[in-house]
């Protein structure tokens, strides 16, 4: 991951140019000590921050394994694909749902990548939580509702939704820096990752929902679930709006 610089340790190496290795290794353990520990000293992470020199598909592999992680580390976006599979109503309908996530947030993870569209994470965060919360109860409580769950409905949310949800995965690009002469294929490998996390919640959940679907606890289980996930959702929603600096 050596391509997938956070973006401080750039900007205090062009600010601090004489910089020792043993005092950008401090700051970046500081900073970011995760990526920090991927060094084995500050010699080594002051040459790759002053000479990032990476071929095309190493970088593609960094910015899958970028998005793969990302995804797998929020839990807001695990609860909401989550919050879609707890009634089950069969393959056809989940494809339909999950693609449906993924165009919406392909869309505006390349368009806030590409910095055509801006909007403060004080707006985009409260609304991927309050988007969990509409999608857990929905879901659960309202499926037969023409309006709310039925197909067309719940296809419009989760379009409308998955907007906010790309705009919450674009923030992550901010904080790093991506390469100007890789920067669509940068783009375009983080969102492959993003969608191969996914995948993988989707696997994960899916067997265990399947093998429940027909049990008589099922039905309990899931609203019991779905009520757990709404207010914890609901929650992070007015930490957001409230609580949150920045």
């Amino acid at each position: 991951m050596h391509d997938v610089i956070p973006r401080p340790l750039v900007n205090y190496v062009r600010a601090h140019p004489n910089a020792t290795p043993d005092e950008l290794m401090a700051f970046a353990r500081q900073q970011d000590p995760q990526y920090a520990r991927e060094f084995l000293n500050g010699a080594e992470l002051l040459d790759v921050v002053r000479n990032r020199q990476i071929g095309v598909l190493e970088n593609a592999l960094d910015f899958v394994q970028l998005g793969v992680r990302h995804i797998l580390s929020g839990p807001d976006h695990i609860l909401f694909v989550l919050s879609l599979l707890l009634v089950y109503l069969g393959l056809r309908e989940i494809l339909k749902l999950t693609l449906t996530f993924t165009i919406a947030h392909s869309i505006t993870l390349l368009l806030a990548g590409a910095g055509i569209i801006r909007l403060s994470p004080r707006i985009t965060e409260p609304l991927i939580a309050l988007s969990i919360v509409y999608v857990a109860l929905a879901t659960v409580f309202f499926a037969k509702s023409k309006f709310v769950g039925g197909e067309r409905g719940k296809v419009a949310s989760v379009f409308v939704f998955g907007l906010f949800h790309g705009l919450g995965f674009a923030g992550l690009l901010t904080e790093i820096q991506v390469p100007d002469d890789k920067f669509v294929s940068s783009l375009l490998s983080f969102n492959v990752g993003i969608e191969l996390g996914q995948i993988l919640i989707i696997s994960a959940a899916l067997p265990f929902i399947m093998y429940g679907a027909n049990r008589r606890w099922y039905p309990t289980l899931i609203r019991a679930s779905a009520v757990a996930i709404a207010l914890l959702a609901f929650c992070w929603t007015v930490q957001r709006l409230f609580f949150t600096q920045g």
